[in-house]
C-alpha cells in the first residue's frame, strides 16, 4: 500500500515558478511554492511526531488526502513547530530547526552565485545562476522516491522511510557489479536486476511512459522493466518507491479507479524481502493469500512483540531441537552464518545439537546440500508449503517445577476387603548394603589416586601444565575459556616479570603463545559478579575485537588473559615517529572503519547490548599490519566506572568514537575538547585539510575526509539525542549513506539570517 504522507493543511499562501533570495516558508505561516502547472508544492507537513520538509504532488486530479511526498529536505529529519525553510540572501536553502535552534540540512551552495529558485514542473527544485545554470536541484538528493526523468546515479542511495524515528534498513542503489541492488543494512543483497555483467550500469532512470531502465557510459540501455500500463498516454503521473516494508514498487494514478494503482514490483513474493518481518516472526501467508508475521518459536505472543530463538548458553536445564518443515530461517543481528555444504538434515541438525553457541540451523537441498549454522537469537526467514527448507530450533529443556515422588504412599481409607498391591518400588536392604560398601571403597580408590595425581602436579607443574581443564569450584569455566589458578598466573608471567603498563604483563601460554594478562583484583569484584562479566565478553567474538583467552577467580584475586597485539595501542602508534609514518591515510580510514564496526557489532551483534563503557586510544589496539582491534569492551559493569561522559550506554561510546577519530585524523592522541572545537573552526573555514596529521604526506581524498570530519563532529555533540547510532556511523564510513553539515559540536552557536541562535545544552 502506497504510503501517504499529508500536508499540515490546505494550501494558504503560495508563491508560484519563480523564487527570490530571502524568500521563506514556516511551519507557523503553513506558506508554500508551488510549480507553475500546479502539479507540485513544497511545504511543512505532519512527520513522526514532528514536521518534515518536502515536495509533494499536488494535483487537482488527485484527492489531497491520496497526495504523496516524494522528496524530504534530510530524509528523515524532523523539525520543531516554529522551524523554517529558506532560500538566504547568500544563495543557500537552509533548513531550521527550532527545537534545538541550529540549521539542520543545508544545500550548501553559498559560494555558488545563486539568484533564483523554481520549482519546475517535473517536481525537481533547483537553484539557478542568473544565467540560468542549474547549481543545485532535489533530483541529486532522492529520498524514498525517483519520478519520471530522474536518476539515480552510482553515488546516490533510495531509502526506505521509517515507521519510527531510526533509519530504515532497506535501500536501493547500484552495485559493484553494475546491477541494481535491494539491500538490508550493507551486508544482505535479496533481490538485484539481470543486466549484463560485462556492461556496468552508471545510472538508473524512471522513464515518463512508466519504464525503469539501466544505462551505460555509453547511455545505452542494458536493463528495463516496464510497468502493466507502459506506454499508455492518459497516465500522468507516476512514481517508484521503495517502501517501508522493503520492497520496491512503481505506482501510477488511475483516472478511473480514483487512486494509486501498482503496475510492477521488483519481489513478486514480499515473503522473500530479507527481514519483511523484523524482529516480530517469519514471514507466511494466510488463507486469503497475503503476507503476514507469525513467531513459531513461542506457544503464544502479544502482537508486535519481539519473536526470538528461546535457546540461551546460560540455560542450564540442558536442551532440545524442535523440527520445522517448510521453514528456513535467516540470522539478521548480525546477519552471518556458519554455511556447511554437502551434509544431511540429520547431520545439520547434529551439528547445531552439539555446538553450545548455535541456536538454530536451516537445511537447504536445492541440488546441492547445505547447512546454515545460526549463533544469534535474532532471525527472520518465511515458512508455507512452497519452502523446501527445514529448520531446527534448539530450545531449553523446561525444569520440572517439582521432583517425581518415588514413595508409595498408602490409599487413604482403605477397604478392609482390598487385596494387598506389590510395590514396585519397594527397598531390596542387602542391594542398598552391597552397593554402599562397593561405592565407598571406590571413593577410597579415587581418593588415594586424585591425591598422588596432585602431588605429582605439584612437583612438575611448570614442566607438565594443563591449562585448559584447570577448574575452581566457585567460579566454573565458561565459554570454553582457561581457568587459571593464581600460581599458574604467575608462572605464565614469569613471577609479574614483564610489565607492559599499568597491571599489565605480559606472558606465554603453553606452545609459546604469547598473551596479555590484565589485573583487576584492585576491583574487589565478588566472584559471581566477575563470573558474570567473564560468561558474557567469553562469547563475544569479532574480528576487530581482542579475543579472551583465560580468566583468573581465585580468593580474592581476579585477572584476565586477552590475545597479545604486538604493535600495542593506538596512542603509543601515534606517538612512534616510525609506525605514525607507516599510518597512511588509507591506513587511518581503515582504523576508524575497524573500531566503528567493533563498537557496532557490542551495540547490535551480541545477544544482548554490550557498552564499551571506556573507548579511547589507550584502549585501541594495532595488529602487525595496522588493523585496529578493541579492547577493554564491556568492563565498566565491575570496574565501578561511572562516569557517563554525556549520557553512558551507547550515547558515552559515540561520543569517545568520536574523540578516537579526531584523535586518528589529528595524529594528536592527547586531543581533547578545545581541540575538537578549533578543528570545527578550521573545518568551518574551508581549511579541513589543516586538521589532518602532516606526517601523512600524500593520498588523504578530499571527499572521504569531509566525510569523516562529519561524521565526526555528530559524534561529538552536547546533545547526545543528535548523535548518530554506531550502525549509522559505519554506513556513512563506508560510503553507503551521506552525512548533512553538523552543528558545532560544543555550544552550538550559529549565524542564522543576521541573528545568533544559541544551544543552551552546554
Amino acid at each position: 500500500m502506497l504510503q501517504i504522507c499529508l500536508l499540515v493543511a490546505v494550501l494558504s499562501p503560495v508563491v508560484y515558478a519563480q523564487i527570490p533570495l530571502g524568500s521563506r516558508l514556516s511551519v507557523e505561516a503553513n506558506n508554500h511554492w508551488v510549480s507553475a502547472n500546479g502539479d507540485f508544492t513544497i511545504g511543512f507537513f505532519n512527520h513522526l511526531n514532528g514536521y518534515g520538509l518536502g515536495i509533494r504532488i499536488s494535483s487537482g486530479l488527485i484527492p489531497l488526502q491520496k497526495q504523496p511526498v516524494v522528496w524530504i529536505a534530510g530524509g528523515d529529519l524532523r523539525v520543531g513547530n516554529k522551524s523554517y525553510f529558506e532560500l538566504t540572501n547568500d544563495g543557500d536553502l537552509v533548513l531550521f530547526d527550532s527545537t534545538r535552534g541550529v540549521i539542520v540540512w543545508a544545500s550548501e551552495t553559498t559560494d555558488s552565485f545563486v539568484d533564483s529558485a523554481v520549482l519546475q514542473d517535473d517536481g525537481n527544485l533547483v537553484l539557478l545562476k542568473k544565467n540560468k545554470n542549474i547549481v543545485w536541484e532535489s533530483f541529486d538528493t532522492p529520498y524514498d522516491t525517483l519520478l519520471p526523468g530522474q536518476n539515480l546515479s552510482v553515488n546516490r542511495v533510495l531509502r526506505a522511510a521509517s515507521l519510527k524515528s531510526v533509519s530504515s534498513f532497506y535501500s536501493l542503489r547500484i552495485g559493484v557489479a553494475g546491477d541494481l541492488e535491494l539491500k538490508w543494512e550493507n551486508d544482505v543483497v535479496y533481490w538485484r536486476s539481470a543486466s549484463l555483467h560485462s556492461r556496468s550500469a552508471l545510472r538508473a532512470v524512471l522513464a515518463s511512459d512508466g519504464a525503469l531502465q539501466l544505462f551505460d557510459h555509453m547511455s545505452s540501455p542494458i536493463w528495463s522493466a516496464f510497468g502493466q500500463d507502459h506506454g499508455e498516454p492518459d497516465v500522468k503521473f507516476r512514481i517508484l518507491r521503495l517502501d517501508v516494508d522493503g520492497n520496491l514498487r512503481l505506482h501510477s494514478w488511475s483516472k478511473n479507479s480514483n487512486s494509486w494503482k501498482l503496475v510492477w514490483q521488483a519481489v513478486e513474493n514480499q515473503c522473500n524481502v530479507f527481514a519483511t518481518c523484523g524482529l516480530t516472526g517469519i514471514c507466511a501467508f494466510n488463507e486469503s493469500g497475503f503476507p503476514v508475521c507469525k513467531c513459531p518459536f513461542t506457544l503464544s505472543s502479544l502482537p508486535g512483540s519481539k519473536c526470538l530463538l528461546p535457546y540461551q548458553q546460560s540455560c542450564e536445564s540442558g536442551s532440545s531441537m524442535v523440527k520445522l518443515d517448510h521453514t528456513s530461517l535467516h540470522a539478521i543481528f548480525p546477519p552471518n552464518e556458519t554455511v556447511i555444504s554437502r551434509v544431511s538434515s540429520t547431520q545439520c541438525r547434529n551439528l547445531c545439537e552439539q555446538d553450545h553457541l548455535c541456536t538454530a540451523a536451516t537445511f537447504t537441498n536445492d541440488g546441492t546440500a547445505f547447512c546454515k549454522i545460526k549463533k544469534t537469537q535474532y532471525v527472520s526467514g518465511q515458512s508455507g508449503l512452497s519452502v523446501t527448507s527445514i529448520s531446527f530450533v534448539k530450545r531449553c529443556n523446561d525444569p520440572l517445577a517439582v521432583l517425581p515422588n518415588l514413595t508409595k504412599r498408602k490409599p487413604e481409607s482403605p477397604s478392609q476387603n482390598t487385596p494387598p498391591t506389590v510395590d514396585h518400588l519397594s527397598v531390596c536392604v542387602s542391594c542398598v548394603i552391597g552397593v554402599s560398601v562397593g561405592t565407598i571403597i571406590l571413593f577410597i580408590m579415587i581418593h588415594l589416586a586424585l591425591t598422588g595425581y596432585w602431588i605429582y602436579r605439584k612437583r612438575y607443574s611448570f614442566t607438565a601444565r594443563n591449562f585448559s581443564t584447570y577448574n575452581i569450584k566457585d567460579c566454573p569455566n565458561p565459554s570454553g575459556l582457561l581457568a587459571l589458578s593464581y600460581s599458574q598466573v604467575k608462572d605464565i608471567t614469569d613471577n609479574f616479570k614483564h610489565r607492559v603498563g599499568p597491571n599489565t604483563f605480559k606472558g606465554f601460554l603453553p606452545e609459546k603463545q604469547p598473551v596479555l594478562v590484565k589485573d583487576y583484583s584492585i576491583t574487589n569484584v565478588a566472584p559471581r559478579k566477575f563470573r558474570s562479566v567473564v560468561l558474557k565478553l567469553g562469547s563475544v567474538h569479532h574480528r576487530n575485537l581482542v579475543r579472551l583467552e583465560g580468566y583468573c577467580c581465585e580468593s580474592s584475586y581476579r585477572f584476565l588473559v586477552c590475545e597479545y597485539l604486538k604493535n600495542g595501542s593506538l596512542d603509543k602508534c601515534l606517538e612512534d615517529p616510525v609506525i605514525r609514518k607507516r599510518l597512511t591515510w588509507r591506513k587511518r580510514l581503515g582504523v576508524c572503519l575497524a573500531v566503528a564496526r567493533a563498537v557496532s557489532y557490542l551495540h547490535m551483534g551480541c545477544r544482548e547490548f554490550v557498552g564499551h563503557g571506556s573507548l579511547s586510544c589507550e584502549n585501541v589496539v594495532l595488529d602487525d599490519s595496522l588493523e585496529a582491534i578493541v579492547d577493554e569492551f564491556g568492563l565498566s559493569n565491575f570496574l565501578g566506572d561511572s562516569s557517563d561522559g554525556g549520557g553512558g550506554g551507547s550515547a558515552r561510546d559515540i561520543l569517545d568514537f568520536g574523540y578516537v577519530v579526531l584523535a586518528v585524523v589529528s595524529g594528536d592522541p592527547k586531543v581533547n575538547r578545545g581541540g575538537c572545537d578549533r578543528a570545527y573552526e578550521k573545518w568551518t573555514g574551508g581549511n579541513a585539510g589543516e586538521i589532518v596529521d602532516k606526517t601523512i604526506d600524500s593520498g588523504v581524498n578530499g571527499d572521504e575526509l569531509e566525510r569523516v570530519l562529519r561524521i565526526m563532529f555528530w559524534c561529538l555533540q552536547s546533545d547526545e539525542r543528535m548523535r548518530p547510532t554506531m550502525g549509522e556511523i559505519v554506513n556513512v564510513l563506508e560510503g553507503a549513506m551521506t552525512v548533512d553539515p553538523p552543528p558545532p559540536p560544543s555550544v552550538c552557536r550559529k549565524k542564522v539570517s543576521g541573528r545568533i541562535e544559541s544551544d543552551s545544552d552546554d
